[in-house]
């Protein structure tokens, strides 16, 4: 027996595969979410994911019955990524292949992909719950000069039209990509990229051969066309996401190094944990499925959080919080520090237009606020080119920048103490603050600089009180600010 014919090999091997082949189609999925290419093929790498998984959890089973049983459970993911590997050739060849072939290729686009996934979805449905294209109740080992110990399953009557139909998908989908390479224009890295994307269907064709017609007919170990198919995703996942970052200019090694990381120390603390427990198969059974889950939520938290952001948070706040976390993710992909601080400045001010005019002058006023004890600060804030004169009509724009700076604070000072109601200030450690806390939280928050929790102890509010009430009155100094602002480009004009 040859380590190729021994099962724990095997095993170790395919289960490796699967954690790469998963963690790369998480990657693509995460990065390249609006194009349909770099979606599909996230779909093809899933979907051989699972095959892997099922094919390593049966190679490491101590008998045929449980391996034929995860071979039954993920006969789908091949049967669904095979036509998934022909989308994702058409849509690169619907959107970069050359005129008249990618105008009918968009023509036929959805037919196509809707028919081989159905037909796939027919496969992978009827060869899972029934024995009409392999008899899962008969496997058998092969015991021959070739194959030593080859677990094997006896073929139904559907198997030769799926090798047909395997062979018609990795045929199509090859062709597609040597077209796109031959057509693409030279010495450029969208021929690169399909130059290697080419090579990847080629280790396609060669794997999904050898494991449907070579391991099929001929009862020869699969795990040489597995790997085949391990190594073609990989190229196929790493330029799919070269691909899909060409156009935007993002760096693409950096963050991948990243997401790297983060990856191999989930499997690191996973596989730390879980050898802790009884290593029997039916903790490698449980395990290795959990941790393609525990990989996933980890993804998913981390990029897409939204539907999460909008049920613990404001609806407001949930979008906004997604807004600036695509904003990070793009920025720290930027290969240059002046083009990151650009998408930055363009993509706040952009949500500041979507919001109001009267929400942007509302977060000039508490910026402003913020900066009321650091006038190099205030000297060079945007709201001094809003207030042109003061109430009295002194102009704010002469002077040396401290001077308009001081002027600004007493604008902002005086708009504070018109929050100030008649009567005795309450003191300190008072339960009974009433009318007076929209006045204290600015006053003792901005102009005395105290912290927001000191704040909240000093006078036995709760933070969502203190929130509410630092919210409204900022909200009504704005509109008091605005209103003198007003009233004297009025007298000046």
């Amino acid at each position: 027996m040859t380590w190729l014919d021994d099962g724990t090999a095997q095993g170790v091997l395919l289960s490796s595969g699967a954690v790469l082949v998963w963690a790369l189609a998480l990657y693509v999925a995460s990065r390249a979410p609006a194009r349909r290419a770099a979606m599909l093929a996230a779909v093809a790498m899933l979907c051989l994911a699972v095959y892997l998984m099922g094919e390593a959890l049966g190679a490491l089973s101590p008998d045929l019955t449980t391996w034929a049983d995860w071979l039954r459970r993920t006969w789908w993911a091949p049967a669904l990524g095979l036509p998934a590997w022909l989308a994702v050739t058409l849509a690169l060849a619907a959107d970069e292949g050359p005129e008249p072939w990618s105008s009918r290729v968009r023509r036929w686009f959805v037919p196509i992909t809707a028919g081989t996934l159905a037909v796939g979805a027919l496969f992978g449905g009827v060869g899972s719950l029934t024995r009409l294209v392999q008899d899962w109740s008969a496997p058998f080992q092969v015991v021959s000069a070739s194959a030593v110990g080859v677990r094997h399953v006896a073929a139904g009557g559907w198997f030769v039209a799926f090798q047909a139909f395997a062979l018609v998908c990795l045929v199509w989908a090859a062709a597609n990509l040597a077209i796109l390479w031959h057509a693409s224009p030279a010495r450029t890295p969208l021929r690169s990229r399909f130059g290697w994307l080419t090579a990847s269907a080629a280790m396609f064709l060669l794997g999904g051969g050898w494991i449907v017609v070579v391991s099929g007919d001929y009862f020869l170990v699969g795990l040489p066309g597995q790997m085949l198919l391990v190594v073609g995703m990989l190229i196929l996942g790493w330029n799919m996401a070269r691909y899909g970052a060409l156009l935007s200019g993002e760096q693409v090694l950096g963050d991948f190094v990243a997401f790297s990381v983060a990856m191999l120390t989930i499997v690191a603390v996973y596989g730390g944990v879980l050898l802790i427990l009884a290593p029997d198969y039916g903790w490698i059974e449980r395990g290795l499925p959990l941790l393609l889950l525990v990989m996933t939520t980890h993804v998913v938290v981390d990029t897409r959080g939204h539907v999460l952001d909008r049920l613990v948070y404001a609806p407001l706040l949930g979008t906004l919080r997604g807004q600036l976390r695509d904003l990070g993710n793009r920025v720290v992909r930027q290969p240059d520090e002046v083009s990151a601080l650009t998408d930055v400045r363009e993509t706040v001010d952009q949500i500041l237009r979507e919001r109001s005019p009267e929400t942007d002058w509302r977060v000039m006023v508490e910026g402003a606020l913020r900066h009321l004890n650091d006038l190099p600060a205030l000297s060079q804030h945007p709201l001094l080119q809003e207030l042109p004169w003061l109430s009295d009509g002194t102009p704010l724009t002469t002077g040396t920048p401290l001077e308009r700076a001081s002027a600004l604070r007493n604008v902002l000072e005086q708009a504070i103490e018109r929050l100030r109601p008649a009567g005795a200030r309450p003191s300190p450690g008072t339960s009974v603050v009433g009318g007076w806390l929209h006045y204290l939280v600015l006053k003792e928050a901005y102009v005395d600089g105290r912290p927001n929790k000191q704040i909240m102890q000093r006078y036995a509010v709760s933070e969502g009180t203190f929130h509410r009430a630092r919210r409204r009155a900022i909200d009504a100094v704005a509109s008091d600010v605005a209103s003198g602002r007003g009233a004297d480009q009025a007298v000046h004009q």
